[in-house]
């Protein structure tokens, strides 16, 4: 119960160390909670003893991705690889975020 809590508040205390020690680095701190995140759904999930749905979360979360990508691709005719990965990863920090906060919450 303990490391559903703590797992993500390492996470936030090792993105905000990477901002101050790398301040004009092309990645951010925010970059790495998803990894933090995602493991504290899975242990949300777990203790619960109820299914993990994350695979089917992360599914629809990479449909919508792919409608993205091919909306930008209409819209710009120039698709470049590094800004719609960058997009991509941005969408999955906060989808991540949210996840996490609602099965929290859920929890309670």
């Amino acid at each position: 119960m303990f490391s559903i809590l703590i797992i993500p508040l390492v996470g936030l205390a090792l993105a905000f160390i990477v901002n101050k020690v790398f301040p004009r680095a092309q990645f951010r701190g925010y970059d790495l909670l998803p990894i933090f995140f995602i493991y504290g759904c899975h242990l949300i999930t777990k203790q619960q003893q109820k299914p993990e749905f994350l695979p089917y979360g992360f599914f629809v979360f990479f449909f919508l991705v792919i409608l993205l990508a091919v909306s930008d691709a209409v819209k710009n005719k120039n698709l470049s690889l590094g800004k719609t990965m960058r997009k991509i990863w941005n969408y999955l920090t906060v989808n991540t975020i949210f996840w996490y906060l609602g099965l929290l919450f859920m929890m309670i």
